[in-house]
């Protein structure tokens, strides 16, 4: 998961609205946040090879909001819940086994919310429409690949292969968030189609593909899934 701040009054964060306008001085950036500036963006894609659902591409307006730089990890999910427990070495893995409930009430007990798609696509290709975080071709090697050994057991009994956050820093968004395509997979808000039993995952994780990785793509998962 990855949490976002919204900039206007604190009033406006507790009622889940966005703010309208962005202040002539804008605040100092949070402390493992960076800012996402105000102002048009390309969601979606023209590309044919991609779900309808994505299709076609537009252009959003997004007022300015924070948005933490890298996955929600252990150590800090920990601080919330202290009944999610881990291996050692294990602190700067990201977060999973986390349903959207859970990753909600995170980010609230931070002070935060969940980002909506449409400014984590904004944070994760900029204002261009790229379709990967640090451009249009695809780089394997700017993706937090599999780990050769598996680093964390999930409460299914079975193991993840995810990569300490920020391991690869060369796949950075052009806002300067990274693991924003590969790593683990992100709730954010919304519900596809209006489908109400759904949610919408984002950024693909490891074992996935080029096409997962796309910035525009999603995932749909049970509204109880982890």
């Amino acid at each position: 998961m990855r949490a976002s701040l919204p900039i206007g009054a604190a009033l406006l964060l507790l009622c889940g609205c966005r703010s309208a306008t962005v202040p002539t001085h804008l605040p100092p950036t949070p402390e493992g946040m960076v800012l996402v500036s105000a102002g048009d963006a390309l969601v979606g894609t023209d590309d044919p090879d991609t779900d309808e659902e994505r299709r076609l591409q537009r252009r959003v307006s997004l007022p300015a909001f924070f948005i933490d730089r890298d996955e929600v990890t252990n150590a800090a999910f920990a601080r919330f819940r202290p009944a999610h427990t881990f291996d050692s070495g294990q602190a700067r893995l990201p977060a999973t086994g986390v349903t959207y409930e859970d990753a909600e009430a995170y980010a609230r007990w931070a002070g935060k919310r969940l980002p909506t798609e449409d400014e984590w696509e904004k944070a994760a290709r900029g204002t261009d429409g790229r379709r990967f975080p640090w451009g249009a071709t695809w780089d394997k090697n700017k993706v937090a690949a599999r780990a050769p050994k598996p680093t964390l057991k999930l409460a299914c009994g079975k193991y993840s292969r995810v990569r300490p956050v920020g391991s690869v820093p060369a796949g950075a968004s052009p806002y300067g968030c990274r693991d924003m395509a590969g790593n683990a997979w992100e709730w954010v808000q919304g519900h596809p189609n209006g489908n109400h039993e759904q949610r919408i995952i984002k950024g693909g994780a490891v074992g996935y593909g080029e096409r997962g990785c796309r910035t525009y793509e999603r995932g749909i998962e049970g509204a109880k899934a982890t």
